[in-house]
């Protein structure tokens, strides 16, 4: 059987943690971009998830902290290093997508 040390578990949940930041990323850029009218409530369901994902990025910080990283390391990391990169990469690429599916001919002629 094999037993993690604590330094080991916190690892691998910053990595379920990471997982789970970078699907909630994707989806709230995919919401912004295809918002799909009023009556959509595709926003209200990325709003909840920013809510969610602030709770996922504070405990990344704290097992960061519990880690010995220094706190404006942290900061940097996480922030600059992680969710604003994959949110405007996620949010291009959703752009991208959605102007290739506007503009693609009609083939089922």
């Amino acid at each position: 059987m094999i037993v993690l040390t604590p330094e080991q578990n916190a690892i691998v949940y910053l990595m379920f943690l990471n997982g789970t930041l970078f699907l909630g990323l994707h989806f709230i850029a995919f919401s912004f971009v295809n918002y799909g009218g009023k009556k959509s409530k595709r926003i209200g369901y990325a709003l909840l998830t920013t809510v969610f994902l602030v709770a996922v990025i504070q405990q990344e910080y704290e097992a960061m902290a519990q880690l010995n990283f220094i706190d404006d390391s942290i900061r940097k990391i996480l922030l600059g290093g992680f969710v604003a990169p994959v949110f405007l990469l996620s949010i291009v690429f959703y752009r991208f997508r959605r102007s290739r599916i506007e503009n693609e001919p009609d083939k089922s002629v």
